[in-house]
């Protein structure tokens, strides 16, 4: 008997990796337990396993007793039900501490049976994995013994088993599908900011660069599409669409509503809101099939959405309604003091470059300036729309720092400056123009 044990210990050790000890202390709990329901005694029984020898040593009250002569058919039972409890036990925390670190992980699987409308995955020698209906794609109808593909959701541990929860629909097996077919993302040159995704539908990504020599979209689309084409082979040809991010939420919710164009956008920064004017001919794609495209650009940027048609006309009084308020909001005061200036007499330069001078000391008097010398510290370029402190040392590196270099500079060269978009760029020189022909007019 004491070789049978060993051997029973050691093959349960191999196949279900279960600690030699839990198995040795499972054995002389059943081999108690079946004694006490032998000689229906609860106390004054011990039996000890020696784990080298295999030999046992009984004792009851004191005296020594061969614990197989105790071994009824009932008693022999109740043993093997506390035997087996305890190495089920003990195979559960070995499950639970293999996968709790492993949440996230795509795991190849193999599909044993149907439970209900869900899927029972095979993930390894003691190891399986359920993936109810509303973690698949509708994409894709699977069967036993099919290879399958999956993200490891959720690991719960109960009180009878560890419940892992596997996944197919989830955005992060996209995420890892990505970092697995596209080298950028896995070396971190490429950066996934926001994933939206309606299995077997479409999904939307957005991923983002430092490297400027890095087209972070065409690294992870590929020549002719075969990177991408990976991924989504791997998913049933589920339709993705690669956009760029953009911190910007002006030009982010145009991207991420691509394929559509975008004709205006009405922001509410309180609300997380915006209403997108499109034109009659964006209207369905802008939606998209079951309003798909739009419901995806919100999960992706954050924001409701909410699409609006509007004609050619109304989008000219839009827009000059919207610049009209950027403006009053972005210059305020200071741009109606500049204007107001120009009644001045003594002020014979253009007022507008007021707003580039440097402020005179305490006790000077502030000269006119024909043109900035090296080493002028130019000042009031933050009062611009949309440029920030960071934006205008930039136009000063650029030399862009006087109102004829905003002018000459246009709409095209103040774009191109790293944090101004189209719309600040036009919003400026439209406001420059307008001040200086506001200048022009008085002094006729």
């Amino acid at each position: 008997m004491s070789e049978e044990i060993l051997r029973f210990v050691d093959t349960i050790h191999r196949d279900r990796q279960v600690d030699k000890e839990v198995i040795f202390t499972g054995i002389e709990m059943a081999l108690v337990s079946a004694a006490q329901k032998r000689y229906d005694q609860e106390e004054g029984i011990e039996v000890l396993i020696d784990r080298l020898s295999g030999a046992i040593s009984a004792v009851r009250d004191g005296e020594s007793f061969d614990p197989r002569e105790a071994l009824g058919r009932i008693a022999a039972g109740t043993g093997k039900q506390v035997l087996f409890q305890k190495i089920r036990e003990a195979e559960r925390e070995v499950i639970y501490k293999e996968y709790i670190d492993r949440v996230g992980e795509v795991f190849n699987g193999t599909v044993a049976s149907r439970k209900g409308g869900g899927l029972v995955i095979t993930l390894g020698n003691r190891a399986e994995g359920f993936m109810p209906r509303g973690e698949q794609s509708n994409l894709e109808n699977w069967n036993e013994g099919d290879r399958i593909k999956v993200v490891l959701k959720e690991v719960n541990l109960q009180s009878t088993r560890v419940q892992l929860l596997v996944s197919r629909g989830d955005e992060i097996l996209v995420r890892r599908l990505f970092e697995q077919e596209i080298p950028e993302v896995s070396d971190f040159v490429v950066d996934i900011k926001a994933i939206a995704r309606e299995a077997g539908n479409r999904t939307k990504i957005a991923v983002a660069t430092l490297d400027t020599n890095v087209d972070c979209v065409g690294a992870c689309i590929g020549v002719k599409g075969s990177r991408i084409r990976n991924v989504t082979d791997e998913l049933s040809r589920e339709k993705i669409d690669v956009v760029r991010w953009n911190d910007s939420v002006e030009v982010l919710i145009p991207e991420a509503l691509k394929p559509a164009e975008i004709a205006s956008l009405e922001l509410d920064y309180e609300a997380m809101t915006a209403n997108v004017y499109v034109t009659e001919d964006q209207q369905s794609l802008a939606i998209g099939r079951r309003g798909q495209n739009v419901r995806l650009a919100s999960k992706l940027t954050g924001w409701e959405l909410n699409i609006c048609p509007i004609t050619t006309e109304d989008l000219e009084r839009l827009r000059e309604k919207c610049l009209e308020q950027r403006a009053d909001d972005m210059f305020g005061d200071r741009l109606a003091k500049v204007a107001g200036d120009a009644n001045d007499a003594s002020a014979s330069h253009n007022p507008l470059d007021q707003l580039f001078d440097s402020p005179a000391s305490d006790g000077e008097t502030k000269t006119e300036v024909d043109e900035y010398e090296d080493g002028t510290v130019v000042m009031g370029l933050e009062d611009l729309p949309g440029v920030s402190e960071e934006i205008a040392d930039r136009l000063i590196e650029a030399e862009i720092d006087s109102t004829e270099a905003l002018l000459e500079a246009g709409v095209e060269g103040l774009s191109a400056i790293e944090g101004l978009d189209e719309i600040s760029a036009r919003l400026i020189i439209e406001k420059i123009q307008e001040i200086m022909d506001s200048v022009d007019s008085e002094e006729e």
